[in-house]
């Protein structure tokens, strides 16, 4: 913990700034707001699960949570998404129709999601992103 307070000066030098467009991550991170992106962070740190980051998908930036991380279970339905075993999201209010799926997650890949699960387009949508796709790790407020 420590060291990261001493780094995080270097985590905001290296950053670049985003401003937020779409409804994704709220009510975490909402529209208009102002973020930034750490692609040091990532140099220095490990992914973990929960962490918000930026990804490129599809030629864009995506702002998502890590959910899943390599070799985790993942199984989505209807109404709740589970990780190994346990729930970890109840959606009974999804709006999205989604297919009911088993997944595995592959080594240095990860299961990303917005925080407005009923409108969030991500890797229920179009699977696992891979390490590559990370930009880099989106810094406290």
């Amino acid at each position: 913990m420590i060291y990261n307070r001493i780094l995080q000066p270097i985590y905001y030098i290296s950053a670049k700034r985003f401003t937020i467009i779409g409804h994704s991550m709220e009510p975490v991170i909402k529209e208009g707001e102002q973020i930034f992106i750490s692609n040091m962070y990532y140099k220095l740190n490990k992914v973990k699960r929960n962490d918000i980051i930026g990804l490129h998908n599809n030629q864009k930036i995506e702002i998502k949570r890590i959910i899943g991380m390599p070799e985790d279970r993942l199984s989505i339905n209807q109404s709740s998404i589970m990780l190994n075993g346990n729930e970890i999201i109840n959606a009974s209010n999804n709006q999205q129709e989604l297919k009911n799926k088993e997944i595995i997650i592959k080594n240095e890949e990860f299961f990303v999601m917005g925080d407005n699960y009923s409108k969030s387009i991500d890797s229920r949508n179009y699977g696992s992103i891979k390490k590559n796709q990370i930009i880099g790790k989106v810094l406290d407020k």
